[in-house]
């Protein structure tokens, strides 16, 4: 009986390390950060002051991106006033990541661009020109 047990045993350990060992979705400590990119683009471009602009990151050499957040972050590039976060994002599929924002000054701003997957959390800094 006690053959019987460490054999049912020895069974059930080996499957449990195939399974684990075998997963086929890549894991965010896989991801290395510098793999990946970030392109922002504005529709309209140039973005306007008061009008509603659609913001469009275009992130590429990302493992998963089925299980990617995005957040955008925007400042004014001399931190003048409080940053303003969209959590909002929508993904419309290959990398592409949108919102929409109502610039209010015609400044130069920073976009920061903050991509988690997992415990992954990469920014990416992008600049946007506002026109009056």
């Amino acid at each position: 009986m006690r053959k019987t047990f460490m054999g049912l045993f020895l069974v059930l350990v080996l499957t449990a390390l195939i399974v684990t060992g075998c997963s086929s979705s890549p894991q965010a400590g896989d991801q290395d950060p510098k793999n990946i990119k970030v392109e922002l683009t504005t529709e309209p471009a140039p973005a306007r002051v008061g009008e509603e602009t659609k913001l469009v990151a275009t992130i590429t050499g990302l493992l998963d991106e089925k299980n990617t957040t995005v957040q955008f972050e925007i400042r004014q590039s001399d931190n003048k006033g409080l940053p303003e976060l969209i959590e909002e994002v929508d993904y419309s599929g290959s990398g592409h990541y949108s919102a929409n924002f109502v610039f209010k000054e015609s400044v130069k701003y920073d976009v920061y661009i903050h991509i988690y997957n997992g415990e992954l959390h990469v920014t990416k800094k992008k600049p946007v020109e506002v026109a009056s």
